[in-house]
């Protein structure tokens, strides 16, 4: 999650830009545009969402990726035969769903797990032009993508 930090400060910088501008309007009494400006907040937060869903995607890939090369290093064949379905060099981790690669480097009874699902679920929803009505709180999510970050296993 090498580019989180900074994708997380021009997040808040344009978050903040918006909302002096959203204040602006409704001092202004001008609600057409505060409205705007909300909607604008709205689309924001979802395509800061989704730049930094990427990098959470990316550590848990390696984290699978790694998983799988020490299980096929492992001495004993009854341990390293089912790693061996998996290509850890293969772009598409063999065709793994996301939801596979995640129970392979995280518990499915953690809340780790289940806050990457929930999230992953609100990833395909926008990310597939599904435009959210509400906001993401962006600094709420960017905490959950380090706990479930740390929560990974590669071994």
């Amino acid at each position: 999650m090498t580019d989180l930090r900074a994708i997380v400060g021009l997040y808040e910088h344009c978050d903040s830009t918006l909302e002096e501008l959203r204040h602006v309007a409704e001092a202004a009494g001008d609600e057409n545009n505060r409205a705007h400006i909300e909607h604008q907040q709205t689309i924001n937060d979802q395509a800061y969402f989704v730049l930094a869903w990427g990098q959470l995607e990316v550590a848990i890939d390696e984290a699978c990726r790694d998983a799988i090369r020490v299980g096929q290093e492992h001495s004993d064949w009854r341990y390293r035969r089912a790693w061996g379905m998996y290509n850890p060099d293969d772009r598409r981790l063999s065709g793994l769903r996301f939801q596979d690669r995640l129970s392979l480097v995280l518990d499915q009874e953690t809340d780790e797990w289940r806050k990457a699902r929930h999230h992953y679920g609100i990833r395909n929803q926008v990310a597939h032009g599904c435009l959210r009505s509400e906001r993401i709180d962006v600094s709420s999510v960017i905490e959950d993508f380090y706990v479930v970050e740390s929560s990974l296993s590669r071994d």
